[in-house]
């Protein structure tokens, strides 16, 4: 009978191997090795029971088995819930908090807005031959956003020396392809910038047209020089839009798809003929982005578009605005550096400074028609006697630098940049629903010169153009700024002082806390 108890617990002990080893061969899909240790596991536990009956059958009735039965239905009852649960929170209640300090894991409102109103399916592919790299990783954390916000969007990443049949021979290693059934973008950038432009491009009916006009010596979107704007043509064909030049020599009037005019830096006066063109197409609720320069002459060579602008409420000093504090300092008093007035525009320019080289004032009109909405988009930082829009001339035409003339020269704080909107009041919905008149207005041009370029001029100017052209989706999608975002090297000392504690001071202080133990419980012991 005793052998018989031993022969039993020895194939229950085999049993119990070889039902881990099942376990192994399962989970590592070794079907074969699987189903050879499944079998001999029935044949031992079968042996096992037929040695050791009478146990096995008392085990099952046992109170023991009743009550780990109850612990083992609790557990899966708990765990069932838990999981449920997690679904329901998971389907219903799926949000992702960003505590980053820079917001590097969230999309920004506008790119949100856009994909909020998707409503055809976009496929990303994103081609990296090693999908580790860093600009792969930042590639797919930041699709992971676009498609978590967007039933239509979906994203995988492919290897283009493998996937070939999927590669264009001009496709580069690191681009992310946008398609839907009727276009497809190439992106070979990993920005948000880049990747919600290629979405708008794809679902836009078509581009909107910016026409800027080339007759008057103003700036050029085609140069390249420090002059020209050809950052700014790059920076609206990035977001969707077509920049044209447009000379009145060749059309006689402004195209019927122009979505926007801009005037920027003209430096020969309009002709009558010109400002009724203008004037025309402002009426026939156009869009305007004029961009002064400083008249070099005491008689103002722009006169004309000042006086057309003078009737939709905005003034446009003959003057050059000062500033001997807040200055762009390379520049000198002639570059203020303004604070920005709160508007749909500037909105996304805080934390930004901006100079604005060579500005004229442009200032609110306030007894304007009651159906125009003039706000001041900046103002000089600098109080009175310190920033001014100086009006005087020496004799040769060049401005006056003796200083701020009370009664002569616009006092503090002077505004150099105006936005106007022209409201509708109509019950008509068909009326209602036409596009007002806007224009912004800014006493610089050179604000858009290549020369001056960067991220706040780009941001300024873009938002502008989106505000005047009611297209506000891509308002404000900038890059965060990493640049005071390393970590200081720690020093000599700090190293030794971190790997003291860790190696040293931390083990030890364990160590007294359990001999201290130790040392009580005896003491109590002998108690």
């Amino acid at each position: 009978m005793a052998g018989k108890n031993v022969a039993g617990s020895l194939f229950g002990f085999v049993s119990l191997i070889l039902s881990f080893l099942v376990i192994v061969w399962l989970v590592l899909k070794v079907w074969i090795a699987f189903w050879i240790f499944f079998i001999l596991f029935i044949a031992a536990f079968a042996v096992f029971a037929i040695l050791r009956y009478k146990e096995f059958v008392n085990f099952f009735a046992s109170r023991q088995l009743r009550y780990g039965t109850n612990v083992t239905l609790s557990i899966i009852g708990v765990i069932g819930i838990a999981v449920f649960v997690n679904i329901i929170v998971a389907q219903r209640l799926d949000y992702k908090l960003d505590l980053t300090e820079l917001r590097e894991n969230s999309l920004s409102d506008s790119t949100l807005k856009i994909l909020k109103s998707l409503d055809k399916k976009i496929d990303v592919i994103a081609f990296f031959s090693d999908p580790t790299s860093q600009n792969a990783v930042r590639a797919i954390d930041k699709l992971e956003l676009y498609q978590r916000e967007s039933e239509f969007i979906s994203f995988s990443i492919k290897n283009p020396y493998i996937e070939t049949h999927l590669v264009d021979t001009k496709l580069v290693d690191g681009t992310v392809v946008f398609t839907t059934n009727e276009k497809k973008e190439e992106v070979t950038i990993v920005s948000e910038q880049k990747f919600t432009s290629a979405v708008l491009k794809l679902i836009q009916k078509r581009s909107k047209k910016v026409y800027f006009l080339e007759d008057h010596g103003e700036h050029k979107i085609g140069d390249l020089n420090d002059s020209g704007l050809s950052k700014l043509k790059d920076k609206l064909e990035n977001n969707n839009y077509e920049p044209i030049s447009l000379s009145f020599l060749i059309e006689q009037d402004i195209p019927d798809d122009c979505d926007l005019l801009v005037i920027a830096g003209p430096t020969y006066p309009f002709s009558q003929k010109d400002i009724g063109k203008v004037d025309k197409y402002l009426a026939n609720y156009g869009k305007l982005l004029i961009l002064f320069n400083p008249s070099k002459e005491t008689e103002d060579v722009n006169k004309g578009l000042v006086q057309l602008i003078k009737k939709w409420g905005v003034s446009v000093g003959n003057d050059l605005v000062l500033d001997k504090v807040a200055q762009a300092i390379m520049l000198g008093p002639s570059a203020p550096f303004p604070n920005f007035e709160f508007h749909e525009i500037t909105r996304p320019l805080a934390g930004h400074r901006l100079a604005f080289p060579n500005t004229r004032s442009v200032t609110p009109i306030n007894n304007s028609k009651s159906e125009l909405i003039i706000k001041s988009l900046a103002k000089t930082a600098s109080p009175k006697t310190v920033s001014w829009a100086e009006s005087g001339r020496n004799p040769d035409g060049k401005f006056s630098s003796d200083g701020y003339t009370p009664d002569v020269d616009l006092a503090a704080p002077v505004s150099i940049a105006v936005a106007v909107e022209k409201i509708i009041d109509s019950e008509d919905e068909a009326t209602s629903e036409i596009n007002h008149t806007r224009i912004v207005v800014f006493g610089s041009s050179q604000i858009a010169m290549n020369f001056f370029w960067g991220e706040a001029n780009g941001i300024l100017l873009i938002n502008s153009i989106n505000w005047l052209t009611e297209d506000g989706d891509l308002i404000a999608i900038t890059e965060p700024d990493k640049s005071n975002q390393v970590l200081r090297r720690m020093t000599i000392q700090e190293a030794n002082l971190v790997q003291l504690i860790s190696l040293f001071l931390i083990p030890l202080s364990v160590f007294i806390s359990g001999l201290v133990v130790w040392w009580q419980r005896r003491e109590g012991g002998k108690e």
